[in-house]
């Protein structure tokens, strides 16, 4: 069975699409990826659009494997042809796609049923949770979850308790870096003369000259988990802008977990589920830095308890949120298309 993956925005090398592939070469498929390159104003997007479709028809697959609502699109193209599709929700689309494009979130009413109607021409829908599939019929349930083989490290040997860090591909405001800056500086007021955060990956937001904060810019994979254990707890602070920050649960959290250093995080619904099953770390409510600040002094206040909940977050990786746990779901989904058609 030949699949091709097909994506607008994601590259080639996704963590999500990279474990996809290879739990479905494992299972006997051929794997190939079809997207659009980066780096082209918005205004060229539809002709990028068609050269994918172009490209998708050089690959012949058997299943088209899309990414994006304008993925599935080039994807039912081929289901015209025969083929068969497989839609991959990473996102709440109506609400995702216009903050993408600038445009206001007024137009996500609009997004909805299209998107819906047009997921109800695939073969199969995989969401990467319980949240943002709930907008779908009958969908796998497919979460991000890491490789433990290579995220997971020893547990940190000390924990500084008084240094804190925020990591994304791009971090944004929506991230809560003003928040964390905030809590930072008022925790330095208050006596904690080397509280500092550190921002790992590439910014979209200013910070003062004189801030205590260290940014590394974009680090590889390999060197992520080691930066987060030197870089103390563990800040996933986003701000429920719109509805698909509301509902996400970020990647950066098993990140955390998976380090062995406690988190102080936005009691969102996915991230509190989460939290709370591993017993990892603190909630707080999206932007209140006096309940930042809180959490903060608690954790330092009770090492032995920080530590407990960074041990936990790593266990929680090893016993069930890990890829492993959850790959055969996604076979699964491909048996029962083969099975259908006799592909």
């Amino acid at each position: 069975m030949i699949v091709c993956h097909l994506t607008t925005t994601h590259p080639p090398n996704d963590a999500r699409i990279t474990r996809e592939s290879d739990s479905l070469r494992r299972s006997g498929c051929r794997v190939s990826v079809a997207t659009i390159p980066p780096g082209y104003p918005k205004w060229q997007h539809p002709l990028k659009l068609l050269r994918l479709v172009g490209e998708s028809f050089r690959h012949n697959a058997d299943i088209y494997h899309c990414h994006e609502p304008d993925a599935l699109v080039v994807g039912l193209i081929h289901r015209l042809r025969g083929k068969k599709v497989v839609y991959d929700v990473h996102e709440h689309w109506p609400s995702e796609l216009p903050h993408d494009i600038n445009a206001p979130q007024t137009i996500a009413p609009l997004i909805d049923p299209v998107e819906r109607w047009l997921a109800r021409r695939a073969d199969a829908v995989i969401a990467v949770s319980e949240s943002v599939g709930a907008r779908f019929d009958h969908p796998v349930i497919l979460p991000n979850y890491p490789d433990p083989a290579t995220t997971l490290l020893p547990p940190p040997a000390t924990l500084n308790l008084h240094a804190f860090s925020c990591i994304a591909a791009k971090l944004h405001t929506f991230h809560g870096v003003p928040e964390a800056l905030a809590a930072v500086d008022r925790l330095r007021a208050m006596g904690w003369e080397d509280a500092r955060l550190t921002l790992i990956g590439n910014r979209a937001v200013a910070l003062p000259s004189a801030a205590p904060v260290t940014c590394t810019g974009y680090l590889p994979q390999a060197r992520v988990p080691a930066a987060l254990q030197a870089a103390g707890v563990g800040l996933v602070l986003l701000q429920p802008e719109y509805e698909n920050i509301r509902i996400g649960l970020p990647n950066k959290l098993f990140a955390y977990m998976a380090a062995g250093v406690p988190v102080i995080a936005s009691a969102l619904p996915e991230i509190r589920r989460v939290v709370e099953d591993a017993r990892c770390g603190l909630l707080v409510p999206p932007g209140d830095v006096d309940a930042i600040v809180d959490a903060a002094i608690r954790l330092a206040d009770h090492p032995d308890a920080a530590r407990v909940m960074g041990e936990n977050g790593q266990v929680a990786i090893r016993d069930r949120y890990h890829w492993a746990a959850v790959e055969g779901r996604l076979t699964e989904v491909y048996r029962q298309i083969e099975t259908r058609n006799n592909l």
